[in-house]
């Protein structure tokens, strides 16, 4: 079924529409690919997103300063987009960016040779810290 709805233009466009579960009346968004062939958007299948706000990733690598002491990140800049930091050490690191990492709480546990990484268009609450339990644990850092 084909629903006509009128842009901001006030052109006439189509829609193309399906019944979902419940019976009701739902656009049917499909995404183009290769050779032509369109497949409805479903949980299988979901719409495509992206984010034409991304910029170029700074680097904001190093080690631990002082161990058992929460350090700030990208020298306290909040990340616009997202950003990543990868365990290069071998011990636990911990990450937050709502107030100050410690090794537990609502501090994220980033295990040695691992990385945590934020969506694309992730807008942290705040500055993002580290903690490391020993001075000199190297980590790689990257936001965007």
């Amino acid at each position: 079924m084909t629903l006509l709805v009128k842009d901001a233009n006030t052109t006439t466009q189509p829609i193309s529409t399906q019944a979902d579960v419940a019976g009701n009346l739902v656009p049917v968004h499909a995404a183009a690919v290769l050779g032509g062939v369109a497949t409805p958007v479903g949980p299988t299948a979901p719409l495509p997103v992206v984010n034409t706000a991304g910029a170029a990733a700074i680097d904001g690598s190093g080690t631990v300063v002082a161990g058992g002491t929460a350090q700030l990140l990208f020298a306290g800049v909040v990340p616009s987009n997202g950003y990543l930091v990868a365990n290069n050490s071998s011990q636990t690191l911990y990450v937050s960016d709502v107030g100050a990492a410690t090794s537990g709480g609502a501090s994220i546990p980033i295990p040695a040779g691992a990385v945590f990484m934020t969506p694309s268009g992730y807008n942290p609450a705040g500055a993002v810290s580290l903690w490391g339990g020993t001075t000199g644990q190297a980590f790689a850092a990257r936001r965007w």
